[in-house]
């Protein structure tokens, strides 16, 4: 199988992790990682590099969002990384 760098499940994979980041950057990490290496394992799949850059995409944004709103609701830079 061929990455597809246009794939549907690019978007699944952005947003899961984009709303996994929201409460937890390590959480969104490693269910990105799990995901992949499950995929690995199941048959008629395979790890695919577009997925986890959109997955690390999903959880960049969703870090940011949630240091923002960190920020806006204490008025100040509280780094909660967790």
């Amino acid at each position: 199988m061929a990455d597809n760098l246009y794939g549907k499940d690019k978007l699944k994979h952005l947003l899961a992790c984009f709303v996994i980041a929201l409460y937890n950057t390590e959480a969104a990490i490693l269910s990105a990682l799990t995901k992949e290496y499950a995929d690995v394992h199941s048959k008629g799949n395979h790890w695919c590099w577009w997925d986890l850059l959109a997955d690390f995409i999903g959880t960049i944004l969703g870090t940011i969002v949630r240091l923002l709103l960190i920020k806006w609701i204490y008025g100040y830079w509280k780094w909660n990384w967790i």
